[in-house]
């Protein structure tokens, strides 16, 4: 009888201590970064309205104000999973071996270039026939001043409108700047032509500023990215779909409800992002900034001329900046462009068994 209590007692002893070790195990923290864009929202919202609740993870999120200081950090191991922009992406992927495992938002629209309305530009469109909507002609554009924020989405989409017309960045004179600094310049009138993506092309709509090109309306696609650490992704790919599937669930509701996200999305900008936007303004965003659901993204990342492509392209454009050279570039087409279709199909399938 004794005997029989006593291993009673020390089964209950043990049980109790696997309850409290359950218990008291602490969430993994998964680091994730972000710029004051569309694609930053989930990762703050998951934050904010406390959605790991009940998942094995718990998120820190870091702000950056564009992709080049983003990958400093991602090559110090300051963060492991983020969305980015194309170019930083590629540049991540091509030197780290970071992997691009989803497409954030399609920015083709909001990489864009501005001017004032009494810019000389605007007297010619079309001079292209092929790309109708960009404003200028060859002469219009050669030789002006250009506030841009080097090396990323919105230079990419600079050069491709400079190529349309038959020049190069040489032909103009690119001044870099953050995308503050360039809003807070061109207002105070330094510069012809600006450089923005949204929100702050918002901000110049709001001043009267006309929209002269695009990404798209240069004729390229420019992808927001979701991007993971090479080493993390090795090492935790359960929690890489953990956080993946928070993401999307951000993705999902803006995708299905735009209106009803407007509010959520001002309070990221202004709250958190300290930026001054109207609630008609952050509904641009939804309008213009096409979104892929789990099912798309899977198709998107797993078709050769989809996202493989758009990246392609994006190497492309470093390449004849003279920032990469033909070898890496040939190598990091061979990888497939680190387009990994992998951690969007775990997510699929983890939904499916729900």
């Amino acid at each position: 009888m004794k005997r029989t209590l006593a291993l009673a007692l020390g089964v209950t002893f043990l049980l109790c201590v696997a309850c409290v070790s359950s218990l008291s195990a602490a969430p993994f923290l998964v680091t994730v970064s972000g710029q004051p864009c569309l694609h930053g929202l989930p990762n703050w919202q998951a934050i904010e309205e406390d959605w790991t609740k009940g998942t094995p993870i718990e998120l820190k999120y870091i702000l950056f104000p564009s992709g080049p200081p983003q990958i400093e950090a991602m090559s110090a191991g300051e963060w492991d999973v983020g969305d980015i922009g194309a170019t930083a992406a590629m540049v991540a992927s091509m030197r780290f071996g970071a992997l691009v495992i989803g497409i954030s938002n399609d920015e083709s629209e909001t990489n864009d270039l501005w001017v004032r309305p009494d810019s000389p530009l605007l007297k010619n469109k079309g001079a292209n026939p092929q790309y109708p909507e960009i404003f200028g002609s060859t002469e219009d554009w050669k030789g002006k001043k250009i506030l841009a924020t080097t090396m990323s989405t919105g230079h990419y989409a600079l050069s491709a409108t400079l190529k349309d017309l038959g020049l190069k960045d040489s032909d103009v004179k690119i001044v870099h700047m953050e995308q503050g600094q360039a809003l807070a310049a061109f207002t105070a009138g330094e510069g012809d032509i600006v450089q923005l993506w949204a929100p702050q092309s918002y901000i110049a709509e709001s001043r009267g500023w006309v929209k002269v090109s695009s990404g798209r309306r240069a004729g390229v696609m420019i992808p927001g990215c979701l991007l993971v650490r090479k080493d993390f992704a090795e090492k935790h790919p359960d929690m890489v779909v953990e956080w993946l599937d928070l993401y999307m669930r951000g993705v999902e509701n803006m995708k299905a409800d735009p209106a009803g996200n407007v509010n959520i999305l001002y309070k990221y900008f202004t709250d958190y992002c300290g930026m001054e936007l109207s609630k008609e303004d952050v509904a641009k965003e939804f309008k213009l900034r096409p979104l892929y659901n789990v099912r798309e993204q899977v198709e998107v990342l797993s078709s050769p001329d989809k996202a493989p492509m758009w990246m392609q392209g994006v190497a492309q454009y470093m390449l004849s900046q003279g920032r990469i050279t033909q070898q890496e570039y040939d190598k990091y087409v061979q990888a497939n462009c680190y387009v990994d279709p992998k951690f969007m199909k775990m997510l699929e399938e983890k939904r499916a068994k729900k």
